[in-house]
């Protein structure tokens, strides 16, 4: 999932009514219009479109429709705001006791389409966030936001293809780092948010055979679910979608629409499989 990630634990996004502005402030749909020229599309829980993942989000509605986390207003971002103690500064940003939430929007090279989208989303709301690259290099990058050392920053979050709790079980306190500047324990667990509520809630569905039509494991994923967007943990930005395309001249047997044996996107294990079915084409 395409993710915009917050430091619940250190710096302004920690305040959770400084991290509702922030969701305030973000358009998803024009943001997968402009950056991805309409190749996705939105999503707010941090599950997969995937079929199987629907069973759950199904079920789900009535959270995102009382939390509306896919909801930009300047209004709200402006109360959420205010409420902390902000107001505007002479030249429009956010502000409190004469210190300008001034902040990078870490962004890695392959997720650079998104970067200058929301920097000019976040910027229109009032909050001082400049879009920062790392490119070619990401190791700087990871090595920021694993340490807790960042405010704010673009990243994609591998987990939930199959049941909710491969990405539900990364917000657990676990996951957290021992303190700021000391590295967390998992790559793409980097929100640092520590819940004891809601950690008991992961130990449990750690312990259950995932299905959604188990009555205790979907109680649990609603629990869990609830959490994650009442305290805006991170945003569900949109779905990792990749346009993949062959070329039959020289080699024919790719999968397609008609024989979809793997999935295109060659970062994968599975993508192997082509090589298993490929033959020469008329180029050849």
């Amino acid at each position: 999932m395409y993710t915009l990630g917050l430091n619940t634990r250190w710096g302004p996004m920690a305040d959770l009514r400084v991290r509702r502005a922030v969701q305030h402030s973000i358009n998803r749909q024009s943001m997968v219009d402009l950056a991805y020229e309409s190749a996705t599309v939105p999503q707010v829980i941090p599950f997969s479109t995937y079929g199987g993942l629907a069973a759950y989000q199904n079920q789900l509605t009535d959270l995102l429709d009382s939390y509306k986390p896919d909801d930009p207003d300047p209004a709200k971002v402006a109360s959420d705001m205010q409420e902390a103690g902000y107001s505007r500064d002479s030249a429009g940003f956010w502000a409190k006791d004469s210190a300008r939430i001034t902040t990078d929007l870490l962004t890695p090279g392959w997720l650079k389409p998104m970067g200058p989208v929301l920097e000019k989303q976040l910027r229109d709301n009032g909050f001082d966030v400049t879009f920062k690259l790392f490119d070619p290099d990401t190791q700087p990058f990871f090595d920021i936001v694993r340490a807790g050392n960042a405010n704010i920053w673009i990243i994609v979050h591998c987990g939930s293809s199959r049941e909710p709790y491969g990405t539900l079980q990364h917000f657990h306190s676990r996951f957290a780092s021992p303190a700021q500047g000391q590295l967390n324990s998992y790559l793409w667990a980097n929100s640092q948010y520590m819940n004891p509520e809601y950690d008991a809630i992961i130990n449990q569905m750690d312990a259950i055979q995932s299905s959604p039509t188990d009555a205790q494991y979907m109680d649990l994923t609603r629990k869990a679910t609830n959490i994650f967007l009442r305290d805006v943990v991170e945003m569900t930005l949109a779905e990792e979608r990749h346009v993949v395309t062959f070329n039959n001249t020289y080699w024919t047997g790719w999968m397609n629409s008609s024989n979809a044996y793997a999935a295109p996107y060659s970062l994968w294990a599975p993508f192997l499989l082509s090589l298993l079915r490929l033959e020469p084409g008329p180029g050849a």
